[in-house]
C-alpha cells in the first residue's frame, strides 16, 4: 500500500517534489539505502534485515541475511538486482553478498578486533570498493576490494594523515565516504575536529582539511559528505545528541581544500545529505528534510511531516528517489517538471 503525502515543494523553473509513503512490511530502523536504479533499490537495517525493490518501491521482498538478527547492517550497495554487498558494524564486523538477489548470502569480511565499528563503503565501479572504521589501536582502519566485494584488505596506514584525539567517523547512512571517477575518494570524520580527507589514488595517499561543522564532543562532526563532481561537494553532520545545534553544513567548491559556512542553513542535525542533479542536493535527519538549489549555499527547512529519517539517494540520471528511516519508514521522492 502506498499514500501519496499532500504537500508538494515548489523549486525552481516550474519544479515541485511530491513524497510517496511505501509500505516496507517490517518495522526495522534502516540506515543503509543503494538506489540503483528507478526500479531497482536495496535498504539495510537493524535486524539483520535486507530489503529489495524491483519494481520501483510497490513490492518490498524481504531477503534478510539468516541467523543474523543481532546485527545492524548500516550500509548496503547494491550493483543490480541480483547482487549487493551489506556492512555490519561492531566487533565482530560482517559483510555478506549475494549474487541471486538475496536467496544466499556469503560472508565476505570478517573482523572481531576490539573497537572495530565500519562506519561506511563505497564503489568506483563493480570491482573497487573502499570501506572504512573507527580506530583501531589508536589508528584509522581503511580496507579495499578490488574482486567485487568477495575479499577485502587493509590499506597501508602509512599515507593517512595523523589522528587526532578523539576522532572517528559516525555509522549513520553509510555515506561518510564518497567517491567519484575511478580513485577519487574523501571521508567525513568528527570528535575534536569536523576534517574532510580526500585520496586520489583510490586510499593510499590522503590529504586532510578542518571544516566549520561543529566539533569537539564525543558525538559532534561530519556525518555524510556527497560531491556531485570533483570539485562540489557538501558535509552534513552535527551531533545526534544535541539534534539543534548551530553548522551543521558545510560547502566546497574546490574538491574538498577549503569549506565554507552556507549562508544560510536550518541549524539541525543532519545524517545524510545527497545530489539530485544541477544544483540541488537533499540532506535529511531526524526532523525531516532539507534542500539547497544552489551546491549549499543556502538551505530550505523540511516541508513535510515526517520524522526520523536517516537516508536518502537519487537514480542516476532520473527524477526519482528515496528515503528510509526509523521504524521501517521508506518514502518515494519524484521531482516533477
Amino acid at each position: 500500500m502506498t499514500r501519496f503525502l499532500p504537500l508538494f515543494i515548489s523549486l525552481t523553473f516550474g519544479q515541485s517534489i511530491s513524497l510517496v509513503t511505501l509500505d516496507s512490511g517490517v518495522e526495522s530502523s534502516f540506515r543503509g539505502l543503494s538506489v540503483v536504479n528507478q526500479k531497482v533499490v536495496w535498504v539495510s537495517g537493524t535486524g539483520g534485515t535486507v530489503l529489495r525493490t524491483i519494481d520501483g518501491g510497490k513490492n518490498w521482498e524481504n531477503i534478510s541475511v539468516p541467523n543474523m538478527e543481532k546485527i545492524d547492517f548500516r550500509d548496503v550497495e547494491g550493483f543490480n538486482k541480483n547482487t549487493a554487498i551489506v556492512m555490519g558494524v561492531a566487533s565482530p564486523a560482517r559483510f555478506y553478498k549475494t549474487t541471486d538477489g538475496g536467496q544466499n548470502w556469503k560472508l565476505v569480511h570478517f573482523d572481531d578486533r576490539a573497537g572495530v565499528f565500519f562506519d561506511g563503503m563505497s564503489f568506483w565501479n563493480k570491482n573497487d570498493g573502499i570501506a572504512f572504521s573507527d580506530p583501531v589501536d589508536g589508528q584509522h582502519l581503511l580496507i579495499r576490494t578490488t574482486d567485487e566485494g568477495d575479499t577485502w584488505h587493509e590499506i597501508p596506514k602509512e599515507g593517512f594523515p595523523h589522528k587526532l584525539n578523539p576522532e572517528f567517523g559516525f555509522a549513520a547512512s553509510g555515506t561518510g565516504i564518497p567517491v567519484q571517477g575511478r580513485k577519487t575518494v574523501w571521508l567525513g570524520m568528527g570528535g575534536v575536529k569536523s576534517r574532510v580527507f580526500k585520496s586520489e589514488d583510490g586510499g593510499m595517499n590522503w590529504s586532510v582539511a578542518e571544516t566549520p561543522v561543529v566539533h569537539g564532543g564525543q558525538s559532534t562532526g561530519i556525518y555524510s559528505v556527497a560531491f556531485k563532481n570533483k570539485k562540489v561537494g557538501i558535509s552534513v553532520g552535527g551531533d545526534y545528541t544535541n539534534q539543534s545545534i548551530k553548522n551543521t553544513m558545510a560547502y566546497s567548491n574546490d574538491g574538498g581544500a577549503t569549506w565554507h559556512l552556507p549562508e544560510k542553513q536550518t541549524h539541525e542535525y543532519r545524517e545524510c545529505v545527497a545530489h539530485y542533479r544541477g544544483n540541488i542536493f537533499f540532506a535529511v535527519g531526524p526532523s525531516g528534510f532539507d534542500m539547497t538549489t544552489d551546491n549549499g549555499k543556502n538551505w530550505h527547512p523540511h516541508y513535510w511531516e515526517v520524522n526520523n529519517l536517516t537516508a536518502v539517494a537519487f537514480a542516476k540520471r532520473s527524477n526519482v528517489g528515496f528515503a528510509v528511516g526509523k521504524g521501517g519508514q521508506i518514502y518515494e521522492i519524484k521531482v516533477n517538471h
